[in-house]
Protein backbone atom coordinates (compact mmCIF):
# COMPACT_ATOMS: atom_id res chain seq x y z
CA UNK A 1 0.00 0.00 0.00
CA UNK A 2 1.03 3.54 -0.59
CA UNK A 3 1.47 5.48 2.63
CA UNK A 4 -0.76 8.28 1.34
CA UNK A 5 -3.42 5.93 0.08
CA UNK A 6 -3.03 7.06 -3.59
CA UNK A 7 -2.59 4.81 -6.64
CA UNK A 8 0.16 5.68 -9.18
CA UNK A 9 -1.11 5.14 -12.80
CA UNK A 10 1.34 3.80 -15.45
CA UNK A 11 1.57 5.75 -18.77
CA UNK A 12 3.87 7.02 -21.52
CA UNK A 13 5.39 10.35 -21.93
CA UNK A 14 4.97 12.51 -25.00
CA UNK A 15 8.59 11.75 -25.94
CA UNK A 16 7.97 8.00 -25.81
CA UNK A 17 4.85 8.37 -27.95
CA UNK A 18 6.75 10.40 -30.53
CA UNK A 19 9.53 7.78 -30.70
CA UNK A 20 7.01 4.96 -31.12
CA UNK A 21 5.17 6.80 -33.90
CA UNK A 22 8.48 7.57 -35.65
CA UNK A 23 9.55 3.93 -35.57
CA UNK A 24 6.17 2.80 -36.88
CA UNK A 25 6.32 5.34 -39.71
CA UNK A 26 9.84 4.21 -40.63
CA UNK A 27 8.78 0.57 -40.74
CA UNK A 28 5.72 1.41 -42.86
CA UNK A 29 7.85 3.49 -45.21
CA UNK A 30 10.28 0.59 -45.64
CA UNK A 31 7.43 -1.77 -46.47
CA UNK A 32 6.05 0.70 -49.05
CA UNK A 33 9.48 1.14 -50.66
CA UNK A 34 9.96 -2.62 -50.92
CA UNK A 35 6.46 -3.03 -52.41
CA UNK A 36 7.09 -0.26 -54.95
CA UNK A 37 10.41 -1.81 -56.04
CA UNK A 38 8.79 -5.22 -56.34
CA UNK A 39 6.04 -3.74 -58.51
CA UNK A 40 8.59 -1.92 -60.63
CA UNK A 41 10.65 -5.07 -61.11
CA UNK A 42 7.50 -6.96 -62.13
CA UNK A 43 6.47 -4.38 -64.74
CA UNK A 44 10.02 -4.09 -66.10
CA UNK A 45 10.22 -7.86 -66.43
CA UNK A 46 6.82 -8.04 -68.13
CA UNK A 47 7.68 -5.23 -70.58
CA UNK A 48 11.08 -6.77 -71.33
CA UNK A 49 9.50 -10.15 -72.02
CA UNK A 50 6.92 -8.55 -74.31
CA UNK A 51 9.56 -6.64 -76.28
CA UNK A 52 11.73 -9.74 -76.64
CA UNK A 53 8.76 -11.85 -77.74
CA UNK A 54 7.78 -9.27 -80.38
CA UNK A 55 11.35 -9.18 -81.66
CA UNK A 56 11.63 -12.95 -81.72
CA UNK A 57 8.33 -13.28 -83.60
CA UNK A 58 9.39 -10.70 -86.20
CA UNK A 59 12.80 -12.31 -86.74
CA UNK A 60 11.27 -15.79 -87.00
CA UNK A 61 8.86 -14.61 -89.70
CA UNK A 62 11.65 -12.90 -91.61
CA UNK A 63 13.89 -15.95 -91.31
CA UNK A 64 11.24 -18.28 -92.74
CA UNK A 65 10.64 -16.08 -95.78
CA UNK A 66 14.30 -15.29 -96.38
CA UNK A 67 15.15 -19.00 -96.15
CA UNK A 68 12.63 -19.68 -98.92
CA UNK A 69 14.13 -17.10 -101.30
CA UNK A 70 14.49 -18.65 -104.73
CA UNK A 71 12.11 -21.55 -104.10
CA UNK A 72 11.35 -22.86 -107.59
CA UNK A 73 10.57 -26.53 -108.16
CA UNK A 74 10.03 -25.88 -111.87
CA UNK A 75 13.44 -24.22 -112.28
CA UNK A 76 11.73 -21.81 -114.65
CA UNK A 77 10.83 -18.81 -112.45
CA UNK A 78 14.21 -17.15 -111.92
CA UNK A 79 17.02 -15.78 -114.02
CA UNK A 80 20.22 -16.51 -112.13
CA UNK A 81 23.18 -14.46 -113.29
CA UNK A 82 25.72 -16.93 -114.60
CA UNK A 83 29.10 -16.33 -116.11
CA UNK A 84 27.53 -14.46 -119.01
CA UNK A 85 25.17 -12.50 -116.80
CA UNK A 86 22.06 -14.66 -117.25
CA UNK A 87 20.93 -18.29 -117.34
CA UNK A 88 17.53 -17.46 -118.87
CA UNK A 89 18.60 -18.58 -122.33
CA UNK A 90 16.50 -19.53 -125.33
CA UNK A 91 17.13 -23.18 -124.51
CA UNK A 92 15.84 -22.74 -120.95
CA UNK A 93 12.76 -20.85 -122.20
CA UNK A 94 11.98 -23.60 -124.72
CA UNK A 95 12.39 -26.30 -122.07
CA UNK A 96 10.14 -24.45 -119.61
CA UNK A 97 7.52 -23.76 -122.28
CA UNK A 98 7.41 -27.45 -123.14
CA UNK A 99 7.22 -28.37 -119.44
CA UNK A 100 4.66 -25.76 -118.32
CA UNK A 101 2.59 -25.41 -121.46
CA UNK A 102 1.73 -22.63 -123.89
CA UNK A 103 0.70 -20.24 -121.11
CA UNK A 104 4.31 -19.89 -120.00
CA UNK A 105 5.18 -16.30 -121.09
CA UNK A 106 7.55 -15.55 -123.94
CA UNK A 107 9.94 -13.68 -121.64
CA UNK A 108 9.45 -16.16 -118.80
CA UNK A 109 12.32 -15.93 -116.34
CA UNK A 110 14.13 -13.07 -118.06
CA UNK A 111 15.39 -10.52 -115.55
CA UNK A 112 13.63 -12.12 -112.55
CA UNK A 113 15.94 -12.40 -109.53
CA UNK A 114 15.22 -14.26 -106.30
CA UNK A 115 16.97 -11.41 -104.45
CA UNK A 116 17.17 -8.32 -106.69
CA UNK A 117 20.48 -6.58 -106.07
CA UNK A 118 18.80 -3.16 -106.05
CA UNK A 119 16.61 -4.30 -103.16
CA UNK A 120 19.40 -5.83 -101.08
CA UNK A 121 20.86 -3.07 -98.90
CA UNK A 122 21.78 -2.67 -95.24
CA UNK A 123 18.18 -1.76 -94.34
CA UNK A 124 16.12 -3.26 -97.20
CA UNK A 125 15.69 -6.79 -98.54
CA UNK A 126 13.29 -8.22 -101.13
CA UNK A 127 12.86 -11.99 -101.35
CA UNK A 128 10.97 -13.86 -104.04
CA UNK A 129 9.74 -17.46 -104.18
CA UNK A 130 7.50 -19.41 -106.52
CA UNK A 131 5.08 -20.64 -103.87
CA UNK A 132 2.42 -22.02 -106.20
CA UNK A 133 4.91 -23.73 -108.57
CA UNK A 134 3.57 -21.85 -111.59
CA UNK A 135 7.00 -21.05 -113.04
CA UNK A 136 6.38 -17.32 -112.62
CA UNK A 137 6.53 -14.98 -109.62
CA UNK A 138 4.11 -12.29 -108.42
CA UNK A 139 5.20 -8.72 -108.96
CA UNK A 140 7.26 -9.49 -112.07
CA UNK A 141 6.43 -8.78 -115.75
CA UNK A 142 5.84 -12.48 -116.43
CA UNK A 143 3.55 -13.04 -113.40
CA UNK A 144 0.37 -15.02 -113.89
CA UNK A 145 -2.98 -14.12 -112.26
CA UNK A 146 -2.62 -17.20 -110.04
CA UNK A 147 0.58 -15.94 -108.39
CA UNK A 148 0.10 -14.99 -104.74
CA UNK A 149 1.26 -11.64 -103.41
CA UNK A 150 3.40 -13.41 -100.80
CA UNK A 151 5.72 -14.52 -103.58
CA UNK A 152 7.45 -11.12 -103.52
CA UNK A 153 8.03 -9.63 -100.06
CA UNK A 154 10.17 -6.67 -99.09
CA UNK A 155 11.41 -5.90 -95.60
CA UNK A 156 12.70 -2.44 -94.77
CA UNK A 157 13.51 -0.07 -91.94
CA UNK A 158 10.88 2.66 -92.27
CA UNK A 159 10.35 5.98 -90.50
CA UNK A 160 7.36 8.17 -89.75
CA UNK A 161 3.66 7.48 -89.52
CA UNK A 162 2.52 5.78 -91.66
CA UNK A 163 3.78 3.09 -92.02
CA UNK A 164 4.92 3.20 -88.38
CA UNK A 165 2.26 3.55 -85.67
CA UNK A 166 1.64 7.07 -84.30
CA UNK A 167 4.36 8.11 -81.88
CA UNK A 168 6.90 5.60 -83.23
CA UNK A 169 9.73 7.29 -85.13
CA UNK A 170 11.04 4.17 -86.89
CA UNK A 171 9.87 0.60 -87.29
CA UNK A 172 10.51 -2.60 -89.21
CA UNK A 173 7.96 -3.25 -91.96
CA UNK A 174 6.89 -6.08 -94.26
CA UNK A 175 5.27 -5.36 -97.63
CA UNK A 176 3.88 -8.15 -99.80
CA UNK A 177 2.22 -5.81 -102.25
CA UNK A 178 -0.88 -5.33 -100.18
CA UNK A 179 0.51 -2.42 -98.18
CA UNK A 180 3.21 -2.08 -95.56
CA UNK A 181 2.62 -3.66 -92.17
CA UNK A 182 4.73 -2.81 -89.13
CA UNK A 183 6.38 -5.96 -87.78
CA UNK A 184 7.95 -4.24 -84.78
CA UNK A 185 5.68 -1.50 -83.43
CA UNK A 186 8.17 -0.05 -80.93
CA UNK A 187 10.98 2.35 -81.86
CA UNK A 188 13.76 0.58 -83.75
CA UNK A 189 17.01 2.39 -83.02
CA UNK A 190 19.24 0.16 -85.17
CA UNK A 191 18.65 -2.46 -87.85
CA UNK A 192 20.86 -4.06 -90.47
CA UNK A 193 21.10 -6.88 -92.99
CA UNK A 194 24.53 -8.44 -93.57
CA UNK A 195 25.14 -10.58 -96.65
CA UNK A 196 27.61 -13.47 -96.79
CA UNK A 197 28.69 -15.31 -99.98
CA UNK A 198 28.41 -19.03 -100.31
CA UNK A 199 31.73 -20.92 -100.10
CA UNK A 200 33.78 -20.62 -103.26
CA UNK A 201 32.48 -17.18 -104.23
CA UNK A 202 34.56 -14.07 -103.40
CA UNK A 203 35.36 -13.05 -100.74
CA UNK A 204 34.76 -16.60 -99.50
CA UNK A 205 37.04 -18.21 -102.07
CA UNK A 206 40.60 -19.43 -101.98
CA UNK A 207 42.08 -22.75 -100.96
CA UNK A 208 41.13 -23.45 -98.31
CA UNK A 209 38.22 -20.98 -98.07
CA UNK A 210 38.42 -18.65 -95.07
CA UNK A 211 36.55 -19.64 -91.94
CA UNK A 212 34.46 -17.90 -90.86
CA UNK A 213 33.44 -16.60 -94.26
CA UNK A 214 33.68 -12.76 -94.41
CA UNK A 215 30.60 -10.81 -95.56
CA UNK A 216 30.30 -8.91 -98.81
CA UNK A 217 31.72 -5.41 -98.49
CA UNK A 218 28.96 -4.44 -100.93
CA UNK A 219 26.69 -6.20 -103.41
CA UNK A 220 27.94 -4.73 -106.68
CA UNK A 221 26.18 -6.92 -109.25
CA UNK A 222 23.22 -9.23 -109.61
CA UNK A 223 25.67 -12.11 -109.76
CA UNK A 224 26.79 -11.15 -106.23
CA UNK A 225 23.17 -11.22 -105.06
CA UNK A 226 22.64 -14.60 -106.73
CA UNK A 227 25.55 -15.98 -104.72
CA UNK A 228 24.37 -14.92 -101.26
CA UNK A 229 24.61 -17.98 -99.04
CA UNK A 230 23.67 -16.48 -95.69
CA UNK A 231 21.88 -13.38 -94.43
CA UNK A 232 22.50 -11.86 -91.00
CA UNK A 233 19.81 -9.82 -89.24
CA UNK A 234 20.40 -7.53 -86.28
CA UNK A 235 17.78 -5.29 -84.66
CA UNK A 236 17.84 -3.06 -81.58
CA UNK A 237 14.68 -1.59 -80.06
CA UNK A 238 14.24 0.93 -77.27
CA UNK A 239 11.12 1.41 -75.17
CA UNK A 240 10.53 3.75 -72.21
CA UNK A 241 9.74 1.51 -69.27
CA UNK A 242 8.71 1.91 -65.65
CA UNK A 243 11.57 3.75 -64.03
CA UNK A 244 14.04 3.01 -66.84
CA UNK A 245 14.46 2.75 -70.61
CA UNK A 246 14.39 -0.76 -72.03
CA UNK A 247 16.80 -1.50 -74.89
CA UNK A 248 17.16 -4.94 -76.38
CA UNK A 249 19.16 -6.32 -79.31
CA UNK A 250 18.52 -9.60 -81.12
CA UNK A 251 20.49 -11.19 -83.93
CA UNK A 252 19.79 -14.08 -86.29
CA UNK A 253 21.47 -15.74 -89.28
CA UNK A 254 19.59 -17.44 -92.12
CA UNK A 255 21.05 -19.96 -94.55
CA UNK A 256 19.54 -19.74 -98.03
CA UNK A 257 18.37 -23.17 -99.18
CA UNK A 258 17.49 -22.57 -102.80
CA UNK A 259 20.09 -22.09 -105.49
CA UNK A 260 19.68 -22.65 -109.21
Amino acid sequence: MNPGGTVREAGVTLMELAVALGLSAAMLLGVLVMWERAQQAYFVGAETAEVQENLRTALDLMAREIRAAGRDVTRCAFDYAGAGGSDCTATKLATCRARLGPDYPETGCAGVAAIPVEDATATTLRVRSDRNDSGTVAGTPSASPADAAEESVIYRLASGSPPCPPGVSSCLTRDDGGGQVALVAVPVVAFSFTYYPRPGYPPCDGLPPPSPCPPFAALATQRDADNIGRVGLRVTVRLPGVGQTLERTMESHVLLRNRS
